[in-house]
């Protein structure tokens, strides 16, 4: 930045100074008090200009240190632009750049969600051409001996791709939701029926004490999040375990209690299962987890109001707490959610300082 620029750019500013010493010259010249002494005034108005000009300077060094960190940041947008002139020009410059630097965030952001979009279609697409696959091995299955632990890699190969498919409908929830009435003992049922294999292979007892309830929710992911729980179930129960499944209707809500008596979950991964990615202690020691089927459980039922818990005790047990809110006690829950999770970041926050 030049002078003559800082300069104009300023120029209202040294306007009002002159005047104002024009003023005091002229008040204090035209008195009767003072001696009218021209020397004693020309003398405070060096000292006045001379203050003034130290300022001035100062300001300029400072103003044209952060024009040229202006310049830098944005150098590469600035490229074949010449110089940008000074006065209310240097703003609407700073303006428009910033506008162009916006805009280009705006074209990277559209290029981002086209891929991904991109990406849920043909991920969506796969799952559905892979499923024919499936579907031709599981009528060769019928003709093959002793091939149940065949079936069972096939089923699980079925729910990881189910899996894959509401991960990808947790992403976009806003264009797959439906509210409809949910009868929440038969969804329970269905997801039983399509985790039935992985619990006759490990001949695993399911008892169940359900009463018949309705609530208004998304049928599809309601399956789901039982879908993932009765699966995280059986994968960590050992063979000839129990199921306990279990309904309870409080004041506010319905409880679906689902308990099984496998390894458990160790205290200090208790409090992340639900975090993404996390696999904790059993899913590295045992099976092959990837720590994002209770991450998008919670998630979908986060965004459908649902409550979603877990208790555990290692080696003995581990139960999961489905909580369907009824909708006069909606708003409630969500702020004891809200409640409930401030009161975590705090005691985790004072946990670290």
């Amino acid at each position: 930045m030049r002078l003559r620029d800082y300069v104009r750019m300023n120029k209202l500013w040294l306007t009002g100074n002159l005047v104002l010493l024009l003023l005091v010259n002229g008040v204090l010249f035209s008195s009767s008090a003072l001696a009218q002494e021209t020397a004693d005034l020309v003398y405070m108005d060096v000292l006045i200009l001379s203050a003034q000009l130290c300022l001035f300077g100062y300001g300029y060094v400072r103003q044209r240190r952060a024009y040229a960190a202006f310049l830098d940041h944005f150098g590469p947008q600035r490229k074949g632009r010449g110089t940008v002139p000074a006065g209310d020009v240097y703003f609407d410059t700073m303006t428009r750049l910033l506008s162009d630097h916006k805009q280009q965030y705006r074209i990277a952001e559209e290029s981002y969600k086209k891929n991904m979009n991109d990406t849920q279609e043909y991920m969506t697409q796969w799952a559905h051409d892979i499923k024919v696959n499936l579907a031709v091995c599981d009528l060769l299955l019928g003709e093959v001996e002793n091939g149940h632990e065949l079936r069972t890699q096939v089923e699980q190969i079925k729910f990881r791709i189910n899996q894959v498919l509401q991960m990808t409908r947790a992403n976009h929830y806003r264009e797959d939701m439906a509210a409809e009435e949910v009868d929440i003992r038969q969804e329970l049922r269905n997801a039983i029926k399509e985790n039935s294999l992985f619990f006759i292979h490990k001949n695993i007892e399911i008892e169940t004490d359900l009463k018949p309830f309705t609530v208004i929710s998304d049928k599809k992911w309601v399956f789901d999040i039982f879908c993932q729980i009765l699966n995280n179930c059986s994968k960590y129960t050992a063979s000839g375990g129990r199921l306990i499944i279990t309904a309870h209707e409080t004041d506010r809500a319905y409880d679906v209690r689902i308990r099984d008596n496998g390894i458990g979950i160790p205290r200090e991964d208790l409090p992340r299962i639900f975090d993404k990615g996390f696999t904790g202690r059993n899913g590295r020691l045992g099976t092959k987890s990837t720590g994002m089927g209770l991450y998008y459980a919670k998630k979908m039922a986060d965004r459908l109001r649902i409550g979603l818990e877990a208790a555990s005790e290692e080696g003995v047990y581990t139960e999961f707490t489905v909580t369907f809110y009824k909708l006069s006690d909606d708003y409630n829950a969500a702020a004891s959610a809200y409640s409930k999770a401030s009161n975590t970041l705090a005691s985790r926050g004072s946990g670290e300082i």
